[in-house]
């Protein structure tokens, strides 16, 4: 473990297996999480089909470069387009999050001849490149959530797209933005010819009850970024285009190319990811136990007003807030000690659980949660 940069703080524990919504450390520990691996496990860990599926296609091809396509990525592309809702249009699939949003705003910029994007203030695009949170990135043009008069003051002119993350799971912690305001974003953009990107890296694969997070507002996108989730744990990411920006891009190509792109491994996990979750109905999981989720967690902050300031989420992407006066991190620290992986930050604890977890490991959270408070009340 002393030969691992240490680019983010460890437990230290050494993990030997994860399974379904449970991992294990090398003392037989078992822990339940409810971060699904930074938000990726959506249909559980070690998943037998799709565990089945690398296996037998490790067999025949993982990775074949720049000459061939294969059937995995073709079905793919037709797959991501009807839950998109963006038919006949195309796909390409690389390897992060991080990658596919840099890649539909370099289109974006491409295609419209401007160099800015638009996105909300609270939510996170990627680690590095043109979606990079940086004050030397001066690509970027913020907005804050819900300040619906100060749309209007946004010079469309400038931007090349709308980048919209509706769940912004990493800066401020769940927090969906207001209808009105992202329908209205959306309807200057169309007006002024500037593309919509729905980055649903986080949002993406059932984690708030649809299939993506835009689905939740009545608007037309453009481009759709899927990642995380999609794998279920394997490296692959998407990004799909309408047929108008398809056509746009074959009349006005470039190249854009690395050494995993459309690779059949990653293509064929990916198709048995939207099957599961189609024939398990995990969509539907995905609103019921979210609510479930979310009504446990109001009876906890019934319980402790004083403690607790908000609950907030949709689907199985939840977050709750504590008072400043209370030590948010160190209720972290304790669930983890207790066998409880969440999220933490700004005083929040977040929970985007694997779709499969039963109202039995929910029930447990909250009586160690409970338990928690309740020591700290006395």
């Amino acid at each position: 473990m002393e030969r691992i940069i240490p680019f983010y703080p460890s437990a230290r524990k050494m993990l030997v297996k994860s399974e379904g919504c449970y991992q294990y450390d090398s003392d037989g520990k078992e822990y339940t999480d409810f971060e699904s691996g930074v938000w990726c496990a959506n249909i559980g860990y070690s998943h037998p089909r799709i565990s089945g599926v690398i296996a037998e296609q490790a067999k025949t091809s993982i990775h074949h470069g720049y000459k061939f396509t294969n059937p995995f990525a073709e079905k793919l592309s037709e797959e991501l387009g009807r839950i998109t809702g963006l038919y006949n249009g195309a796909s390409v699939f690389l390897s992060s999050g991080s990658e596919a949003v840099n890649l539909a705003i370099t289109l974006s910029r491409h295609l419209t001849g401007r160099k800015k994007i638009l996105k909300i203030d609270n939510t996170y695009l990627s680690a590095y490149g043109w979606g990079q949170i940086s004050t030397d990135n001066e690509t970027l043009v913020n907005i804050h959530a819900n300040d619906i008069d100060a749309v209007s003051a946004v010079d469309f002119s400038e931007i090349s797209a709308f980048v919209l993350e509706t769940g912004g799971a990493s800066i401020d912690i769940v927090r969906f933005p207001d209808s009105d305001f992202v329908r209205k974003i959306a309807n200057l953009a169309k007006e002024n010819n500037c593309m919509i990107i729905a980055e649903e890296v986080t949002t993406g694969m059932g984690r708030t009850g649809k299939w993506y997070g835009y689905q939740h507002y009545d608007i037309a996108v453009d481009m759709v970024v899927s990642g995380k989730g999609l794998g279920n744990g394997y490296p692959v990411s998407a990004l799909t285009v309408s047929k108008d920006i398809l056509d746009r891009f074959e009349a006005d190509p470039f190249r854009y190319a690395q050494s995993h792109q459309n690779d059949p491994l990653g293509c064929a996990a990916a198709l048995e990811v939207i099957k599961i979750i189609e024939e398990e109905n995990l969509l539907e999981a995905s609103v019921k136990k979210g609510i479930y989720f979310k009504e446990q967690l109001e009876k906890i902050r019934a319980e402790y007003p004083a403690y607790v300031k908000d609950v907030r989420g949709k689907g199985l992407m939840l977050a709750l807030e504590f008072e400043q006066h209370i030590d948010g991190e160190e209720i972290h620290n304790r669930l983890f000690e207790g066998g409880m992986i969440t999220g933490y930050k700004n005083n929040s604890l977040r929970l985007l659980p694997p779709l499969v977890i039963t109202e039995n490991d929910i029930d447990k959270f909250i009586t160690e949660l409970d338990k928690l408070l309740h020591d700290t009340k006395n």
